[in-house]
């Protein structure tokens, strides 16, 4: 049985997990490991993914008298952990989530679910009742921030995340749960629900990076990023210069003998201005550290897009004609695991000084590439084919700070690596780089995700803008008769219905109300109230179905004529491109959907007769 990322193996849960035990033990989960083991790794499955991201390590779920699920004495809790992790492996749910995504999961929501039932040793998951679910959700809640904080809904999200995939799941284990661990409601409703803070899901909490910082960070890194040629120095003296040592055997008057030191000639790393190795390795570091800040701040990239810089082949030119001039453009190339399943190669336009950036970091790093390693951010771990850890990159940040003093109203500045990304994409929209560019150097999937790295008042004006519009488009929806058609027209219907039995406070609020679930746009054939959940379109509006789409509505008024007008242009250029196989049928798709509109318009036009 073999797993890899994005793809697992299906077969019957039920018939597997009631086998005795030892056949269970026995059973190749990888083929680094049984299910008898605390760990189960697909990292020789994975080989371009981190390990930790692609094991399921049961030793990480602790309980708060200190032990963890697997100590001796839970032993039930390490059956209910393996069980249900077995089942999303062999027979997963129908989305079918990519392996890193399970291993992330299970950090989470089950470890929380465990710990509670630990807590008040209930022993398997069909004997937790509705009184229990509630004093979870109530334990949820009440548990303080570690940092003090005020609890968010982002908050409660990680500590329910999975629990929906644990309800998904239950079914198919021998004593699954009986009851919903939510009241029904999905994880982000619930989270939103009774959150004492709610963050959007495009807000970020990402501190914002003065220019002022920025100005510093940026000055000391391309200073600190010439240290690479006295590692460059230290390293060739070092291979020249060989260790001298001299001893004298001295007898003890046992007859034993010991030798006693009486010459040697050490690296005289003073004449570098350092004291030992250590402080190579911590010059090393400062580069990195450097090295990353110029990356990051030129590029917009992820902290682990960076990471994943190899340490050839990483930068590339191209020659493009603009305004009958040549004008070369410099790339930095890498693998993102943000767009696809496994790490894939993408490029990031970059000013070409980046170039001698890459070049000073592998300089400054070579003795750790004699190791093997392949990542321009090698570790100075032996035999190891990761580079260093997001971890220790913000570690290392924190140290550039503190090393370079550098502050921010008297205090030392908190420097994550995610404030870069959001500082280049300023950057670049001050210099007027459209959205849709920002989007594709950042590898955003969502555009509205894009808005936020950008400048946030323009976006806001336009966003409040909508939500007035879409109030009083609501309003002329709702509260008139005008025959409609489109995949939304039942249930606007449905809503003139609800509206008319309301009191006229409650219609208010029920008018406010609409746009915070969707807002409205206007398409070429009518009204959009757009739902990504109930979209065809994927919001691409060229590829509206309005006759299909449950978010489509069109005033019926006026649309006979335009309708029939536009069935039979559809008509005539059948004929005429009869022999392009793909343009008709793309023609009968349209009539399809333009003779479903039809249809329900003469149905509304035989009820008002």
């Amino acid at each position: 049985m073999v797993f890899s990322e994005g793809y697992v193996n299906m077969d019957n849960i039920l018939t597997l997990i009631s086998r005795p035990i030892l056949t269970l033990d026995n059973i190749r989960i990888s083929k680094n490991s049984f299910y008898r083991d605390n760990k189960w790794d697909f990292s020789t499955e994975n080989p371009e993914l981190r390990a930790a991201y692609v094991t399921f390590n049961f030793n990480l779920f602790t309980f708060q008298d200190g032990t963890t699920v697997c100590s001796l004495g839970n032993e039930v809790y390490l059956d209910i952990a393996k069980a249900y992790t077995y089942s999303l492996l062999i027979d997963p749910i129908p989305t079918n989530p990519k392996l890193s995504t399970l291993v992330k999961g299970q950090r989470y929501g089950l470890k929380t679910l465990l710990r509670f039932m630990h807590k008040y040793s209930i022993k398997r998951l069909a004997d937790i009742t509705e009184e229990d679910v509630n004093n979870l959700r109530e334990d949820i809640i009440n548990t303080p921030h570690i940092a003090a904080k005020q609890l968010t809904n982002r908050t409660l999200m990680a500590r329910v995340k999975g629990f929906s995939y644990i309800e998904i799941q239950s079914p198919k284990l021998i004593d699954g749960l009986k009851v919903s661990l939510l009241q029904g409601i999905t994880e982000t409703e619930w989270s939103r629900a009774n959150a004492a803070k709610t963050i959007g899901r495009f807000e970020k909490t990402t501190i914002e990076m003065p220019d002022i910082i920025a100005r510093q960070l940026y000055e000391k890194a391309t200073d600190q990023i010439e240290c690479y040629q006295k590692l460059v120095d230290i390293r060739e003296a070092k291979e020249k210069f060989k260790t001298i040592r001299k001893y004298k055997v001295i007898k003890k008057e046992n007859g034993d003998h010991y030798y006693k030191p009486v010459y040697q000639e050490l690296f005289p790393y003073g004449e570098f201005g350092i004291t030992n190795g250590n402080d190579i390795r911590s010059m090393q570091s400062r580069l990195l550290a450097a090295g990353y800040i110029l990356i990051a701040m030129f590029t917009g990239m992820r902290i682990h897009e960076v990471l994943n810089i190899e340490s050839a082949n990483n930068f590339v030119t191209e020659s493009i004609t603009y305004n009958d001039e040549e004008q070369v453009i410099s790339f930095v190339i890498s693998k993102s695991t943000k767009l696809e399943a496994v790490p894939t190669a993408y490029k990031w336009q970059t000013l070409p000084f980046i170039s001698e950036v890459l070049d000073k970091i592998k300089a400054g790093l070579g003795n750790r590439y004699d190791n093997g390693h392949e990542f321009l951010f090698a570790s100075n771990r032996l035999n190891f084919s990761h580079p260093i850890s997001s971890m220790r990159m913000n570690q290392l940040l924190k140290e550039f700070v503190e090393y370079h003093h550098i502050t921010h109203n008297g205090k030392l500045w908190h420097l994550s690596s995610h404030q870069f990304r959001k500082k280049f994409a300023r950057i670049m929209v001050r210099q007027g780089l459209g959205i849709k560019a920002l989007q594709d150097q950042l590898k955003h999937y969502d555009i509205e995700m894009t808005k936020v790295y950008g400048d946030p008042n323009l976006f806001i004006e336009l966003q409040q803008e909508k939500f007035a519009l879409s109030e009083e488009l609501y309003e002329e929806l709702i509260t008139n008769q005008i025959p409609i058609i489109g995949g939304g027209s039942e249930e606007v219907n449905k809503l003139r219905k609800e509206f008319r039995g309301m009191s006229k406070e409650d219609r208010i609020k029920f008018l406010q109300s609409l746009p915070n679930k969707a807002l409205i746009e206007q398409t070429d054939d009518g009204l959009c109230i757009y739902r990504p959940n109930k979209s065809l379109c994927a919001g691409n509006k060229s590829a509206c179905r309005p006759a299909d789409c449950n978010n489509s509505i069109i005033p019926a008024n006026g649309k006979r004529r335009t309708l029939e007008w536009r069935m039979r242009e559809n008509k005539r250029l059948i004929a005429f491109f009869k022999n392009d196989s793909l343009k008709v049928s793309h023609l009968n798709e349209r009539i399809r959907e333009i003779d479903s509109l039809l249809k329900q318009l003469i149905t509304i036009e035989a009820h008002n007769e």
